[in-house]
């Protein structure tokens, strides 16, 4: 498929008190062959503004690089090394940054709000007063960080290691999975704000491992997390866009679209919501590591589209054609993809806690590994799935065919089941049948 880019992505703009200069991408190669040639550039221009939002940085040597104060907003940064690079007070909102390397590196009141961390490495990290709300620190790596006065309302962290991290007056409030999370030898103190919004205790930091010191009480740290950071609004030389313009609809051609949704989920979204009988050519589109939550991709055409690792929590699949699709390693909490035909699908090891699988068509789908917890897949057709090593605990599974599916390992716990459902063996579901495999039956009288 061919592709075009959105303009002005990621130009590197230097900016003084005087009009400001924009270089063209070689400034941005300069800061790609090297740190020290980067930073001497920087020390020569202290008043300079640094502008890489959107910016393609995937698996780049960043060590020791002086990017204080730069706008980083959506910039690709997964893979990247900045090992004891100095972002102090960059804007990274929405950034992706998977499997960073950030050890020893400052990013002391950073804005980090929905940024992408998982499985990065931030060992001995200054993240003192960041924004992190509502950023995705799954198995990121925070051993000895320096957290205090952090705002992580709403943050994900799951098998996140926070082992001897200081977390004296950070703001957990709505932190999600706190509890398989690591956090022995960690610092907490009464200005540490739990999950559920009150101040952390001796107790709680006895429970945790971690360890816990007294100190004057003073008010939780509160941050924005509802919109963009200044840095990110649109600049005074740019183009207003269409979907900022009342008496403008979008008129991009299908053939761009793919490329909309990638750089901009609201735009695409106004677009579809303006334009309802555009329909882009998503056949085959690879969406791999994409950052898409809240997209809407329902009634789509998007037969073997590949879509391993992206994220896509709350996106909306409902009605679209996905028979051969791939989403190995995806994030799918919450997606809904009620009535989709997703025969021969491959979720393995996707996360789809909570996903609205209601009524779909997954015959022959893989699920190997698949964390289907509290998932809606009343009235599926599973025939011939493969459910190896799935987690359904709480999932609905009232009506469900699962005629031929591969139950091996998979956990069952608490699923609702009823008489509606049909067995691998092609047989109703019965009570003793749900009893044993630890599994809730529900009948019509009750």
């Amino acid at each position: 498929m061919k592709r075009f880019l959105l303009p002005a992505a990621s130009l590197f703009v230097l900016g003084t008190a005087t009009p400001s200069l924009a270089y063209d991408p070689s400034t941005l190669k300069s800061l790609l062959e090297g740190p020290e040639t980067w930073n001497e550039l920087r020390s020569q221009s202290s008043r300079s503004h640094i502008d890489l939002d959107n910016a393609q940085l995937e698996d780049a040597r960043l060590d020791c690089a002086n990017l204080q104060d730069a706008s980083l907003v959506r910039a690709q940064l997964s893979g990247t090394s900045m090992n004891h690079a100095n972002l102090k007070r960059a804007n990274l909102f929405l950034a992706r940054m998977k499997r960073m390397d950030l050890k020893n590196a400052s990013l002391r009141e950073a804005t980090l709000c929905r940024t992408d961390l998982k499985n990065s490495f931030m060992n001995n990290t200054d993240l003192r007063q960041s924004n992190l709300a509502m950023a995705d620190l799954r198995w990121a790596h925070l051993a000895e960080s320096d957290l205090r006065g952090a705002f992580l309302e709403q943050v994900k962290l799951f098998g996140a290691d926070l082992s001897s991290s200081d977390l004296r007056g950070a703001n957990l409030s709505g932190a999600e999975m706190l509890a398989q999370a690591r956090l022995d030898g960690a610092l907490l103190s009464q200005n540490t704000i739990m999950p559920d919004g009150s101040r952390a205790t001796r107790l709680d930091a006895t429970l945790r491992g971690a360890r816990f010191m007294k100190e004057p009480e003073r008010e939780p740290v509160r941050m924005s997390t509802t919109m963009l950071p200044p840095a990110a609004a649109a600049r005074p030389d740019a183009a207003p866009t269409a979907a900022a313009r009342p008496d403008a609809t979008p008129a991009a051609p299908p053939e761009t679209l793919p490329t909309v949704l990638e750089q901009d989920v609201d735009t695409w979204n106004a677009m579809r919501q303006e334009q309802p009988d555009l329909q882009p050519d998503m056949e085959d589109e690879n969406l791999s590591d994409a950052h898409l939550e809240h997209a809407n991709m329902a009634n789509l055409a998007m037969q073997n589209a590949t879509m391993d690792g992206a994220d896509m929590d709350n996106a909306d699949f409902t009605g679209s054609e996905l028979s051969g699709s791939s989403w190995k390693r995806a994030d799918l909490a919450e997606a809904v993809f009620r009535q989709a035909r997703l025969n021969g699908a491959d979720f393995e090891r996707a996360y789809m806690r909570k996903a609205d699988l209601g009524e779909a068509d997954l015959t022959g789908a893989q699920f190997h590994g698949t964390r289907l917890q509290e998932c809606n897949l009343q009235n599926a057709v599973l025939t011939n799935a493969n459910l190896f090593n799935a987690d359904l605990s709480k999932a609905d599974l009232r009506g469900t065919d699962l005629t031929g599916a591969r139950l091996l390992d998979t956990v069952l716990q608490g699923t609702l089941i009823s008489p509606e459902t049909t067995l691998p063996s092609g047989t109703p579901a019965t009570r003793n049948w749900a009893v044993l495999r630890g599994a809730r039956f529900i009948d019509h009288d009750e």
